[in-house]
């Protein structure tokens, strides 16, 4: 990284005069984004034009009610940014869209995980306020992007598409080699080269299972709410319109790997079953077979006496014989019986 990406990545960082900072921008129509200092965040909210985008670290307790202050934004907007229950909401009040989604959370130190976390926001025409309490992945990519130059949304709305479009994207990512994991486990269940795929498997079915849940609840809320009503700009209603119907493709993409792992895994599960039975059915036949001389051996074992052949010097090639003779006497009988002796 230069100097100058360098020093805008280090001043896009609010210092804590402001409770949970994390980054600003005010951007203006054709113009690229610009770093505010806390200073400057009152003056960029009254600005004429262009959107500001602010973004906390919702662990400081206290970053709910400035927001709110500061950015007059609608009481229930707090209960938005205060809530910690990991469920899923999108409202309307006053003007303000606000509500909590999912992202993917990033660790600290390694990257990206598949742990699914909450960006909770507040959106109007000229405002996005976003926050959360892991770092998530589409936000840091998005702030990574305008850091880097890329141009700016026109609006707030389309800032706020343009993370859940990388959520989306990013999540599509994981399906697609969730799916060439899934063809590498068929083609080894076909060709019955069994290793590890159970594990592999759990892995995707963990994954689909994780990300259904909240692509499904977002899914539902998107459905369930009656946006028409909500007076916001026309382009505002297109951005909703459009997650609306992306969320939808994604859902079905993440259904559509959880079912075929779900129908592998039974597969599987058959697969092994049966191969437990073809041992079972092995360890039977074996111990079938060698019972009928192992009573012969049993007998001529008795330390008693009378024993037939004890006194010959072909004794014991004829106990043999005796015993040999029983086991293919017991065979024959297995074969009668019509049992499948086919291993």
């Amino acid at each position: 990284m230069n100097d100058t990406s360098h020093q805008s990545a280090t001043a896009a960082r609010i210092q804590p005069q402001v409770p949970g900072p994390v980054w600003a921008f005010h951007a203006r129509r054709g113009q690229p984004v610009v770093p505010l200092a806390p200073q400057d965040i009152s003056s960029a909210l009254a600005a004429p034009d262009g959107w500001v985008w602010l973004h906390f670290d919702l662990v400081d307790r206290r970053a709910p009610a400035w927001v709110i202050e500061t950015c007059a934004l609608p009481k229930a907007c707090q209960a938005t940014f205060e809530a910690y229950d990991f469920g899923l909401a999108l409202a309307h009040d006053d003007g303000t869209v606000h509500g909590i989604t999912a992202d993917m959370q990033m660790e600290f130190g390694r990257g990206v995980s598949d742990d699914v976390g909450r960006m909770h926001f507040a959106l109007k025409e000229r405002l996005l306020v976003t926050g959360r309490h892991h770092p998530l992945e589409a936000v840091e990519e998005i702030h990574a992007a305008l850091i880097g130059g890329a141009p700016a949304p026109s609006t707030a709305f389309e800032l706020f598409e343009a993370l859940q479009t990388a959520f989306c994207r990013n999540t599509s990512s994981r399906l697609a080699a969730a799916s060439k994991r899934l063809d590498e486990i068929e083609d080894h269940l076909v060709a019955d080269n069994l290793a590890d795929e159970r594990k592999h498997l759990k892995t995707v079915r963990r994954l689909a299972v994780s990300l259904h849940r909240p692509i499904s609840g977002i899914v539902s809320l998107f459905d369930d709410e009656d946006r028409i009503s909500w007076p916001l700009a026309a382009s505002a209603h297109d951005v909703l319109r459009r997650l609306a119907a992306r969320f939808e493709r994604l859902d079905r993409e993440v259904v559509m790997i959880n079912d075929r792992a779900r129908l592998l895994q039974e597969e599987i599960s058959t697969e092994l079953q049966e191969e437990s039975n073809r041992s079972l059915k092995v360890l039977t036949i074996i111990s079938a077979l060698l019972l009928p001389g192992t009573v012969v051996a049993g007998i001529f074992g008795m330390n008693t006496g009378g024993l037939p052949f004890a006194t010959e010097p072909w004794g014991f090639v004829a106990a043999i014989a005796v015993g040999v003779g029983a086991t293919v006497f017991f065979y024959w009988l297995l074969i009668k019986a019509g049992a499948n002796m086919k291993f």
